[in-house]
Order: structure tokens, then sequence, then C-alpha cells
């Protein structure tokens, strides 16, 4: 017979949630050089993958700004500096989840 499919993943019942304002762990000094030079600003659409630890351990961009340097430098950012109250099951264990977030780069 046909080995028994595996169980069901746990169920998210409370999802991860910022320690603090994600938009806030990135500041005017945090401009990259070139995106400055070339006066480019926008919002950069993210998904960020929570690990159990609350700390990112993925980021993919799902909404470009139209500028690759922004969107990389948001990413290498949030992965660096974001935490996280990881999600819990409905065991009340943390397990892996993922948060959508909106970052908007704006020049002075």
């Amino acid at each position: 017979p046909p080995p028994p499919p595996p169980p069901p993943p746990p169920r998210v019942v409370e999802p991860a949630k910022a320690r603090a304002n994600l938009q806030g762990l990135i500041t005017a000094d945090d401009y990259p050089a070139a995106a400055m030079r070339n006066e480019e600003t926008g919002t950069v659409g993210v998904r960020l993958a929570i690990g159990t630890d609350g700390r990112v351990t993925g980021c993919t961009v799902s909404s470009s700004s139209g500028s690759s340097s922004l969107d990389s430098t948001t990413c290498r950012l949030l992965q660096r500096r974001a935490r996280f109250t990881p999600a819990r099951d409905n065991r009340g264990q943390p397990i892996a989840d993922t948060h959508n977030q909106r970052i908007t780069w704006r020049l002075e």
C-alpha cells in the first residue's frame, strides 16, 4: 500500500508581529548614493520570511519601486534590522510565517 499522506502543516493561529515600525528602521542616512544622484524615489513592496526565532530569513521584492538600488537596499536593511514576535500555531509553538510590507523612499 502507498505510504500515508504527510500531516498537514501547522496552522498559523497568531501571525508574526513586527517589534518596531518597519518604515522607521530605514532612515535618510540609508539612502543609496546612486539612487540619490539619480533622484530615484518610490515604494518597495516586500514579502519577508520570518523564522521561528523572529528573525527575517528571506526577503522577496513583490512590488518594485522602479529602482533596483532602492529595492535591494530595502531587503538588505530589513533582513538585518527587523525583528518579529514569532507566529504561533494552534499548540502555541513558534512557527515560520511571512509578512508583507511596503517601504517608501523619499528624497528630502
